[in-house]
């Protein structure tokens, strides 16, 4: 004797099944738009700018804003471009480079040196010492060891602890302002 199963619970079950299928695929493309390391990359470029607003450079006659960053990120690298096609600091075109050594730095205004890289801090400290050149890194403890300002990741968030000291000895002003944004003050 055969079992034989109503219509309708056929017609549920297949549904379910093709309604399962379409959420699952949906979820899969939506999840795949959002792997791209855009999001830390963006935010970083941004508080890069951003930092412009916060801190007084000693005067010099160029007409660009350099920003280098020391180390391989091309997202940062593509986001920094971005930013700067549509931006600028005061009068100045902001200018982005791609550093490999301290070697390459010409007195760069904002100098970024990624994590991989961040074992030339000293060297770097010492080159720009005095010369208007804020120092930028993404290490746990270097803001405690001579960067102005150190990326930290806080609560899943990025966020950046400020060295003032750090920030003085390199010929910078630095506004009250910005300490409130800051999730640590070193003095």
């Amino acid at each position: 004797m055969a079992f034989v199963l109503p219509t309708t619970f056929l017609m549920r079950k297949a549904l379910i099944i093709l309604l399962s299928v379409f959420f699952l695929s949906f979820d899969l493309v939506e999840y795949s738009l959002y792997q791209k390391d855009d999001g830390p990359s963006k935010i970083k470029a941004t508080h890069l700018y951003v930092f412009t607003k916060y801190f007084e450079w000693p005067d010099n006659s160029s007409t660009t804003f350099n920003i280098s960053i020391l180390g391989e990120n091309p997202g940062l690298m593509s986001e920094l471009t971005k930013l700067s096609a549509t931006k600028s600091v005061g009068s100045k075109k902001i200018e982005i480079k791609n550093i490999n050594s301290i070697a390459e730095a010409n007195g760069p205004e904002i100098l970024f040196i990624l994590s991989d890289k961040s074992g030339v801090l000293t060297e770097a400290i010492s080159k720009f010492k005095g010369k208007g050149t804020l120092i930028v890194t993404e290490k746990q403890g270097l803001a405690k060891v001579g960067s102005a300002i150190n990326f930290v990741i806080v609560e899943n968030n990025i966020k950046f602890e400020l060295n003032k000291t750090s920030a003085g000895k390199a010929g910078l002003k630095v506004s009250s302002k910005i300490e409130p944004l800051a999730s640590k003050v070193l003095d």
